[in-house]
């Protein structure tokens, strides 16, 4: 069964704004910074066993449970929504409550707000109104309200380790970096590298005994600003800026306080990686600190774990997923959204890394200076909110039949 665009948009149009927002706020009120999810985990699964959709809980060690409700045929391949339930830690600079929700001249303020409680709001009505319709008898529809993004993507990781996947054909994140306008069918990726400066220790009085490792990790540190970093010109930022490389040292620890030469000094860097680029830089950073003819040792080790490091990636463009969303986006809002790559790692890379599957990010968001993702006062415009649920309403039914 092929359903029309009026099938569809009846589906859809049972999704109320007002009710959108509400829940938004619901959740945003809710604190669930990272590794302390479990309320709002116990909040969510009661809505969806409130709506009569099964739920499994999936336990994440250090975090709040994951969930995957689902319903539809079990043999059936199945279109998964997945958004995360945790947030950052509450950053100093905050003017409005970061957990009162408050609306403000169309805007929505509060932890979470933007990242992403409310894209989870969105595609938790959309899922509703999908599991209401009666009109997908012969497919299946997951969704992943995941814990622990914030902590490595642990959640996720979790289920695509214990075969969470199997069976699904298509996975829609609800991260709308870039808003309504933008589809993100890639992402960059990232890579983390513990650098290894070892000196020798002396007494400090007489410092030309010794071999200072600190002052040569600055040596370095100075000199990891020239390493080349790449562009792809072709492929534009969820900021609609043409896509290149970033880099980020992080920390630089050694020293001590007695009267020594320190022996022993460690920086970590951070390499973000564009699709088709080098996702290892060690070679380049070896190479660099030979031809500063440092006296210390220099080791680098590129940072090996459950996402690390962690690829980018690229959904075909001409895929049925992506060409879904751009129907279902032109359908709603009545304008043609972009292709964008987003900058920073999230839940797709490690769908697109662990599973092989077409994933896309899409939903509410920001860019420009109201993207405050990671931010105080953090807040998203609230007007989108009922359009972007009926957009992932549409994108799952198109996907479905």
């Amino acid at each position: 069964m092929v359903l029309s665009d009026s099938d569809i948009r009846a589906a859809c149009e049972t999704i109320e704004e007002k009710e959108v927002l509400g829940l938004a706020r619901e959740l945003v009120r809710i604190p669930s910074v990272y590794t302390k999810e479990q309320r709002i985990s116990d909040f969510v699964r009661g809505k969806f066993e409130r709506w009569g959709i099964d739920v499994t809980r999936v336990p994440i060690v250090g975090h709040g449970d994951t969930l995957v409700a689902s319903f539809g045929p079990r043999k059936a391949k199945a279109v998964a929504f997945n958004g995360h339930l945790d947030t950052v830690d509450v950053m100093t600079g905050w003017k409005h409550d970061p957990f009162a929700a408050t609306v403000e001249k169309g805007r929505l303020f509060g932890l979470g707000s933007l990242d992403m409680k409310s894209g989870l709001a969105t595609m938790m009505l959309a899922f509703r109104a999908i599991h209401e319709s009666g009109l997908t008898k012969r497919s299946r529809f997951d969704f992943q309200a995941v814990t622990g993004e914030e902590d490595l993507c642990i959640g996720t990781t979790t289920l695509a380790v214990d075969g969470h996947y199997r069976g699904v054909k298509a996975v829609i994140v609800g991260e709308g970096f870039g808003g309504l306008g933008a589809i993100t069918y890639g992402r960059r990726g990232g890579t983390f590298y513990d650098i290894e400066i070892h000196g020798k220790s002396a007494h400090g009085a007489t410092p030309h005994r010794g071999i200072n490792a600190v002052q040569d990790a600055a040596r370095l540190a100075v000199a990891l600003e020239g390493l080349p970093l790449r562009k792809a010109d072709a492929l534009l930022s969820d900021d609609f800026e043409p896509l290149k490389e970033t880099q980020t040292l992080l920390r630089m620890n050694g020293g001590g306080v007695s009267l020594s030469v320190p022996d022993r000094c460690i920086i970590t860097l951070t390499r973000c990686t564009i699709p088709g680029g080098k996702v290892d830089a060690k070679d380049e950073i070896v190479a660099l600190a030979k031809r500063l003819k440092l006296r210390s040792k220099v080791i680098v080790k590129t940072r090996t774990g459950p996402a690390d490091p962690l690829p980018p990636y690229m959904t075909d463009p001409r895929s049925e997923l992506v060409t879904a969303a751009k129907e279902s986006i032109s359908l709603i809002t009545g304008k043609t959204p972009r292709l964008v790559c987003g900058v920073s790692e999230a839940d797709d890379n490690v769908v697109a890394y662990r599973t092989g599957l077409p994933v896309i990010c899409m939903g509410p968001g920001e860019r420009g200076t109201k993207a405050r993702y990671h931010q105080p006062e953090e807040s998203i415009g609230t007007a989108q909110l009922g359009a972007a649920a009926r957009i992932y309403c549409a994108t799952a039914l198109r996907l479905a039949e």
